[in-house]
This record gives C-alpha cells, structure tokens and sequence, in this order.
C-alpha cells in the first residue's frame, strides 16, 4: 500500500505472527524489516511481501539497501534471501548480532538446512546513515538507537518526510515487549522517551498492528504511552 510518493506500507495479514515491512523510493529503494521468509503456521511471508511489493510495481531485484529495526526473527529471518535476491546491502545494529547467530542456528536444526547468511554488510550507528554523497543526492535517514526490546533495537527517522519507522519500540496505543534476552523496561522508557521528543512526525510506522498518521495522533499517541507504561 502507497502511503506517500516515496514511502510504501506492507502490513502482515495473516494468521501467525510476522512483522510489517516497509519501503522507502527515493535516490535509492531501500526496504526496512523484510520479516520471516515462512512463520509457525508455515505462511510464506517472504513470498507475499514480494508480490505485495510487485502490485505496486517494484521489483525485488530494485532494492538497494535492506535495514532491520532490530535483530528478531520476524524482523530479519528473511534477510540473506532478500540479499542473495536482489544484490542489496543490508545493515543492522551491532548489539543484535548475538539474536542474529541463534536464528541460523535454531533454523537449521528445525529445517535441516543453513539459512543464507545474516551477517551484515554493515553495522548501523547512531545518527546520520551514509547512504552517499553529500546534499540533494543522498537520502536524509537518521539512525536513533533505542534499545529495550532488544540491545540492537533502531529506530529509523526520515526528516524531510516526517517520517519515523519505529520497529518494535513504540506501537500505536502500545510498546515492544521488555522480557525476552536483552530486553529491559527501564532502558525501553528512557528509549520510548527519547523518540517522543522528536517534533512534527506525520507517519509512525510500527513493526505491529497500524500506523498512527498526523502530528497530534503521534504526539497524543506518546502521551498515552507514557502514562500507561511509565507514570
């Protein structure tokens, strides 16, 4: 689903659990959170991403950069398939590379066989991506780290769009869990925090459930959080 010229919206519909993905077409095409290549109920997510994203007429082979939130399987299992299909340079942030090394472990005992590579290309930091030269050219991403659900957890803001792809931190009316490994709810507030100070954000893109459009729906939508999860 088209949300904007440059940004696309591919909400999980099934029946199982798998994230929602989301694409970015501006100098280059980049796709966040490609999810689970098939999830418990053995739906074939990655299969339907590609023909979502081919509705609306882009090839998987256009992808230039894939970015994960965070290092969860339903985030990122699909990753290296994406990768060896497109020819596109993935990255994710350092402190989920140990979630990253359990996935292919546990995927090949339960499937007989290796899952291809989720080694990065490339390890996110904290703030402006270089995603190429400087000025009119370059596409305007800033990495914020927002660990809590994860210790690798990204949060992705797109200023020039008021745009801020959220992952598994900050939901609508709701936060990512805090109990698996590496998760902690003190850390998830202070995170959760720091992206409600960020101003005029129009779209925020969760890795769950809707999205929250407009300033006012994001802002009131922080204000819940924080009185809910935090007071």
């Amino acid at each position: 689903m088209q949300l904007t010229e440059q940004l696309y919206w591919y909400p999980w519909q099934g029946r199982a659990n798998n994230c929602n993905s989301y694409l970015f077409k501006g100098k280059q095409t980049i796709l966040f959170d490609p999810g689970h290549i098939y999830n418990d109920l053995n739906e074939s997510c990655l299969d339907l991403l590609i023909r979502e994203m081919s509705a609306d007429g882009i090839d998987i082979k256009d992808l230039d950069l894939v970015l994960c939130t965070h290092g969860h399987p339903d985030h990122v299992e699909s990753v290296g398939t994406v990768r060896e299909q497109s020819g596109a340079r993935y990255g994710i942030h350092r402190g989920d590379e140990f979630i990253l090394d359990a996935i292919s472990q546990h995927y090949a005992a339960q499937k007989g066989k290796e899952l291809p590579s989720l080694k990065p290309d490339f390890f996110i930091e904290e703030g402006k991506l270089d995603l190429g030269p400087a000025g009119n050219d370059c596409d305007h991403i800033e990495a914020l780290h927002t660990p809590g659900h994860s210790p690798g957890c990204v949060c992705f803001y797109l200023p020039e769009y008021k745009t801020l792809i959220s992952g598994d931190t900050v939901f609508e009316g709701s936060i990512g869990r805090a109990d698996l490994p590496g998760g902690d709810m003190n850390t998830l507030g202070q995170s959760v925090e720091k992206l409600s100070r960020l101003e005029d954000i129009e779209f925020l893109l969760p890795g769950h459930m809707g999205y929250v459009r407009g300033a006012p729906a994001v802002k009131q939508n922080f204000e819940q959080i924080r009185r809910f999860f935090f007071s």
